[in-house]
């Protein structure tokens, strides 16, 4: 119990975050973290210790970001563009912030999933492709697909925001 104690105060925030780049609400990215690791502490002993921690916990992230979004249970945006800024620096990192949310909700779950562990979070190809069970090149794949959809997708807002 320890020992999954520890695992819960070390990752949780990981998770969280994890969550919330997957289309989890803010709102709802604490209550989904928490079901998820009432999961992780079942599949504990199941854990191989010679495999890095965060990409396995990803994985539990990934299917309950895609469980959450399937089932409906969230609505709106993820962030919202009409909350009063309180200063230029903190506007300028709330829109950048915006930006990169709309640009992930671009991206078929999959591309987001991977650009997510590779770009954002840091994890090696060869990782994901252990812990999703897919082929290395399709993570490969999956990664520079979702960096042209995402790129695409932050200059058209962007051209939006410049029209405006």
């Amino acid at each position: 119990m320890a020992e999954f104690r520890a695992l819960f105060d070390a990752e949780f925030d990981f998770v969280c975050r994890s969550l919330r780049r997957l289309g989890v609400r803010d709102a709802d990215a604490h209550d989904v973290a928490q079901e998820l690791f009432v999961t992780v502490s079942g599949a504990l002993a199941t854990y191989d210790v010679s495999r890095p921690l965060r990409p396995w916990l990803f994985a539990f992230a990934a299917r309950f970001a895609a469980n959450y979004r399937r089932l409906g249970w969230h609505k709106g945006d993820v962030l919202s563009d009409e909350a009063p800024m309180p200063s230029p620096r903190l506007a300028e990192k709330l829109t950048a912030r915006v930006l990169v949310a709309h640009g992930l909700d671009a991206l078929d779950f999959d591309k987001r999933v991977a650009l997510v562990m590779h770009d954002l979070e840091g994890i090696g190809a060869p990782e994901i492709a252990a812990e999703l069970d897919v082929p290395l090149n399709t993570v490969y794949s999956r990664v520079r697909l979702a960096r042209v959809a995402f790129k695409k997708r932050v200059l058209e807002i962007e051209a939006e925001e410049k029209a405006r």
